[in-house]
């Protein structure tokens, strides 16, 4: 009996890590590529393109605008899958100046519905829309004041009818959830596309803005106004330190607590996380970094962690190459060929 009791346990606890191990293989790994104001060439991007197919990259996330669907087509030709950022503005300049609580879904539903309908036709079906970026900081959400002496707003300020600054951020958050109606309308009645996750917008645990809302307290009033109804999964980005003695330990827990905390009721992708590469005696060539090779390692394993307990459901690096003239110091493609860091970066998770 106590032989039986044995191969049982042990049939229970290999079946256990094969459904681990299966649901972190099943796990979305991809990189950034970044066009966000339509500069680069035709002949750039498909040189890119080429790149990011040499390179085995399988998705990449970029921006839902007219002047990438063509890049977006081109991609999925070349087996590269895309996560769509859907852009909630129309004309506008750029993220700061979105105002989510002056922005309508008959606007939002003109703007999107056009670009969707062109990559339908091509046969594109996405990997996931994201709707917006970072709309818990000032530099992308125009709700939250950009100048001032700085404020981290929390759940009870958004419920707090009281405080004008709370409540401006809290109206644009419900005008939010009413865009997220919008394109689970599309998504829902799109010819390729209607089983595509959507995520909401990548949520930022930075402070470098005048204003901001935690991540966990901005995803937690969200839920409380229906997205957990509307969405498949929840956007977050992921900046982590880049020392290379902070043990893996340390590293869940604070995964856990600033993070995957609020990724109770849906999986979390993380469309964001990467490092500073600033290179060896300041050369941006591909070379061995072993120490931002063993950081990309312990990220990893600590990302592991947490899909295995299938809280992650997506792994986005940011970001795939520098710009014509810019030095970009946390791309992994350079000077033709991809770090050692963005190769265990970009490879599947184990």
């Amino acid at each position: 009996m106590q032989k039986f009791w044995i191969s049982v346990s042990a049939c229970f606890l290999l079946g256990t890590l094969a459904t681990h191990a299966a649901h972190a293989d099943n796990l979305i790994v991809g990189v950034n590529v970044t066009n966000n104001d339509g500069s680069l060439s035709a002949a750039f991007q498909d040189e890119e393109i080429n790149q990011l197919a040499e390179g085995h990259v399988t998705t990449i996330r970029v921006g839902l605008v007219s002047f990438n669907t063509d890049f977006i087509i081109k991609a999925y030709q070349h087996g590269i899958g895309s996560v769509v950022i859907v852009l909630p503005f129309l004309g506008l300049r750029g993220w700061s100046d979105v105002v989510y609580s002056k922005t309508t879904p008959e606007v939002f539903t003109e703007r999107v519905k056009p670009i969707l309908d062109k990559l339908e036709a091509s046969g594109v079906r996405l990997t996931a829309f994201e709707l917006g970026n970072e709309i818990n900081n000032s530099q992308f959400n125009g709700d939250l004041p950009s100048v001032g002496e700085g404020r981290e707003l929390r759940l009870a300020d958004l419920n707090n009818p009281n405080d004008p600054q709370a409540s401006q951020v809290a109206t644009g958050y419900r005008a939010y959830i009413r865009l997220m109606v919008a394109l689970k309308d599309l998504r829902d009645t799109s010819r390729l596309n209607r089983r595509t996750p959507i995520i909401s917008a990548g949520l930022s645990q930075v402070h470098s803005t005048p204003f901001e809302v935690t991540l966990k307290d901005a995803i937690e009033f969200l839920n409380q106004n229906g997205l957990d109804k509307l969405v498949d999964g929840y956007g977050i980005h992921v900046y982590p330190s880049g020392d290379p003695n902070r043990p893996v330990s340390a590293r869940i827990a604070s995964l856990d607590e600033g993070m995957f905390s609020a990724c109770r009721l849906k999986p979390c992708w993380v469309t964001e996380w990467g490092f500073r590469n600033d290179g060896q005696d300041g050369q941006y060539c591909p070379g061995n970094n072993p120490v931002l090779t063993k950081v990309v390692q312990d990220m990893r394993m600590s990302f592991l962690h947490f899909a295995t307990k299938r809280q992650l459901a997506a792994l986005i690096y940011y970001d795939w190459t520098a710009r014509p003239g810019l030095k970009d110091t946390f791309s992994v493609s350079r000077c033709g060929g991809l770090t050692d860091a963005g190769k265990l970066a970009l490879s599947p998770l184990h």
